[in-house]
């Protein structure tokens, strides 16, 4: 009877049959294992505050009469409106900057409110705006303080208003959210010193939550935009998971 002897390549083929579950056993292991190490991360805030000064303004101011003769109280309403727009020329402001409103007429004998004896003694009412839209912001937050000044000159002012913007905001953005992603680093290497770990890569990034508000708001205050601020606050929050190694 003749002896079986294996040829080398037979040997081989037989060995990585022995060797093949130890293999894939070793490979699934270091699989787990990797998951098991991309499990490991850490999220972390990060915060920036900026106090910028607002590039542009718009004042409105709102005024009224009332009367009972149309053509009159037309022409007192282009007197009003003259004193009002030579008052904000007086404060560096120029014709181009200024707009004064449609005028708008109510009247108040078509209010059926009762008889004829609850009519008010004067039928119409007209209102009217003056705005000036400026980058001047300076003069606008001087000029909104001085509205006693018109009422001195007869002029019965129903509203005023003053608002602020910040037009170069888009221009500011970018270096905002950078300042905020390395805050988000920083915390997270602080916390990866203390566990013993190190730092890696970004798992996930959020660019968070923009808000502008006035200096002295609090981070809880929804409802305040700033806009009567001169000056805004910016604020911006991002969140970052970064890997553990």
């Amino acid at each position: 009877m003749t002896a079986f002897r294996p040829t080398p390549a037979a040997a081989v083929f037989g060995l990585c049959i022995a060797l093949g579950p130890a293999m894939a056993g070793f490979f699934v292991y270091k699989g787990i294992l990797e998951a098991k190490r991309s499990d490991r991360y850490v999220t972390a805030k990060g915060l920036v505050e900026r106090i910028e000064k607002a590039d542009r303004g718009i004042w409105e101011v709102g005024f009224k009469i009332s009367g009972n003769n149309l053509t009159e109280l037309y022409q007192k309403l282009s007197h009003d409106a003259d004193i009002i727009t030579t008052f904000i020329k007086k404060e560096g402001f120029e014709a181009k900057e200024i707009t004064v409103g449609s005028p708008r007429v109510v009247d108040l004998h078509t209010r059926e409110y009762g008889g004829s004896e609850s009519l008010p003694a004067e039928r119409y009412l007209i209102e009217s705006t003056v705005s000036v839209n400026s980058s001047k912001v300076d003069n606008l937050n001087k000029l909104s303080a001085q509205t006693g000044q018109l009422i001195n000159q007869a002029i019965s002012i129903s509203q005023t208003n003053v608002r602020f913007y910040l037009d170069k905001f888009n221009s500011l953005r970018p270096q905002l959210i950078a300042d905020a992603t390395k805050n988000a680093q920083e915390v997270a290497a602080s916390f990866a010193q203390t566990t013993g770990s190190q730092l890696g890569g970004i798992r996930k990034a959020n660019q968070g939550s923009i808000t502008m508000t006035s200096p002295n708001s609090s981070p809880n205050q929804e409802y305040d935009e700033g806009l009567n601020s001169l000056m805004k606050k910016i604020r911006v929050v991002s969140t970052i998971e970064f890997y553990l190694q």
